[in-house]
């Protein structure tokens, strides 16, 4: 009986470690269980990009949902902005609306690379100086090690927006 438990142990030891090498082999029933489960947040956030690569329409839901009720951490919410913004453009914008004053570091570097690869698209062109205007506030709000890990993302998105900020 200890030898089963031993046994146990270590798979689910072994699965928390090494999901990244397992997470490609699974079928979506199985990756759909491990996102609603949230157990792991890196496993999460493979299997959810996993799913999008298979069936984006099955993984945007999941993505809202994080997003929306603001599930997980900072770096599975960046993943699932990343997925939402490619699937559905939309509703990621309405998730940068409503979310953006309280979005954290990880979150904020993602809309941020999103909406600064599509500066000269249509939709970059039409973004309003005030949202433009509100993603910079909430930078500057960040703490200042928290504004250090996305500067990267804050500079690129100053330049890609430089004639619609203040």
């Amino acid at each position: 009986m200890e030898n089963k438990e031993q046994i146990a142990k270590a798979a689910a030891l072994d699965r928390i470690v090494n999901y990244e090498t397992y997470i490609s082999s699974m079928n979506n029933a199985q990756l759909i269980a491990i996102v609603i489960s949230l157990e792991n947040y890196g496993e999460a956030a493979s299997a959810l990009t996993e799913l999008s690569i298979r069936d984006k329409e099955k993984a945007t839901p999941f993505c809202s949902k994080i997003l929306e009720e603001n599930l997980g951490d900072e770096f599975l919410q960046a993943v699932a902005f990343n997925l939402l913004y490619e699937g559905d453009q939309e509703k990621a914008m309405e998730i940068i609306n409503k979310n953006v004053s309280s979005a954290p570091a990880a979150l904020l570097g993602a809309i941020m690379d999103n909406l600064s690869t599509d500066s000269l698209q249509p939709l970059g062109q039409t973004l309003s100086s005030g949202l433009l205007n509100s993603i910079v506030d909430r930078y500057l709000e960040l703490s200042n090690a928290d504004k250090k890990r996305i500067l990267e993302n804050y500079e690129w998105f100053q330049e890609s927006y430089e004639d619609k900020l203040l």
